[in-house]
């Protein structure tokens, strides 16, 4: 299978060192821009910051940019090999895959990760489970038309180690509870949109790892009950997806509603988590958030720390010395306007260097 077109892998060629020299580093941890930071890398990790540029090791001019974590994409579907390079072209190192034919989604990570092809971290749910197989759907789906199903779902899904299980919204409420009892048992996330057959409340009690914000809405009446949702979430560790750019380019009424809700978020202690859909970047979703109130750091945070505190990482979420060498340089300073995360001058994927000529050549055609 063919994952990247000849002439893609356009990166530096790694010698013992590689160094972002006078670099501002972006703190998405506490909003602060840090000027005249060499930062650097050998093999895949950051291994030290502020130092002097060691010799023999490769520059890669900082002069004027700005340096930010790479950016993950916490919801997305895997359909072909170049659309993996794409997501680098976009400053994307990470994704969440909420469905795709999961023997294929293995091929391309165990490609990317032994260096044969470039892309993101991918983490992927498998097939996701509903109440039937839909032939209308572009992947493959177990069907759990009831709990006793829903339990042989989740030992198949099991067996083929997946990263963690999606639902799809016509799951029955007894199969879901069932699901969801099965996961937590087992310590296996359950994400996706929240079955219709059930409430968000009743996602929360389950202790559902991500909840989108739609099935929020549907569930609260008043900013209080909203409030309350969202502290509720903190407490047991549950994100919210808003998925803000597909429903903005769905041309949705309820667009401003949602805004309301991601606003009222901010009051409480919960994590959002940036997941574009497939029609979407994380820029539109970064833009759409910093729309609805957020600031461009908590925006950023949604995109970086915040995925790599839900996945208990310490290897991604910041720039700092014994992180994954994931990083984007930009143009601009994204903390001034969101926007500058379209300004993209270079991306370090696993330490590799691709340049913004390269990216340009990765980039899919539209």
């Amino acid at each position: 299978m063919k994952l990247l077109a000849a002439g893609l892998l356009l990166s530096l060629s790694l010698p013992a060192a590689v160094v972002i020299e006078d670099v501002t580093i972006i703190d998405v941890r506490n909003g602060a821009a840090r000027p005249h930071r060499n930062v650097v890398i050998q093999g895949n990790r950051i291994v030290s910051i502020g130092g002097l540029v060691p010799a023999g090791a490769a520059v890669v001019s900082g002069r004027g940019k700005f340096l930010i974590p790479g950016m993950w994409n916490m919801h997305v579907h895997l359909e072909g090999g170049d659309q993996l390079a794409g997501f680098l072209a976009q400053g994307v190192t990470g994704v969440e895959d909420m469905g795709s034919d999961f023997a294929r989604v293995t091929e391309w990570r165990e490609a990317i990760e032994s260096g044969k092809a470039a892309g993101p971290h991918i983490v992927s749910s498998g097939p996701p489970v509903a109440d039937r197989v839909s032939r209308r759907v572009r992947f493959p789906e177990l069907a759990a038309p009831n709990p006793r199903e829903a339990r042989k779902a989740f030992d198949r899904l099991w067996d083929m180690d997946v990263d963690f299980i999606k639902v799809q919204p016509d799951l029955t409420a007894d199969a879901y509870i069932a699901l969801a009892e099965q996961a937590r048992h087992w310590h296996l996330r359950v994400e996706g949109a929240v079955p219709l057959a059930v409430s968000a409340w009743d996602a929360l009690e389950a202790h559902q790892n991500t909840i989108d914000l739609s099935s929020v809405l549907k569930a609260v009446s008043t900013d209080a009950e909203a409030i309350d949702f969202f502290e509720r979430c903190a407490m047991h560790g549950i994100r919210i997806e808003p998925m803000l750019a597909e429903l903005q380019r769905s041309g949705s009424e309820r667009i401003k509603d949602v805004y309301r809700l991601v606003a009222l978020s901010t009051r409480t202690e919960v994590e959002l988590l940036a997941g574009a859909g497939s029609n979407a970047t994380v820029q539109d979703e970064l833009e759409q958030m910093v729309a609805a109130g957020l600031t461009p750091q908590q925006a950023l945070r949604a995109a970086t720390i915040a995925p790599a505190r839900f996945f208990e990482s310490e290897d991604m979420g910041t720039v700092e010395a014994g992180k994954l060498a994931d990083l984007v340089l930009l143009n601009a300073n994204p903390l001034v306007e969101i926007g500058n995360v379209r300004e993209i001058a270079g991306v370090f994927s696993r330490g590799k260097y691709y340049s913004r000529t390269s990216l340009k050549a990765m980039a899919p055609a539209h």
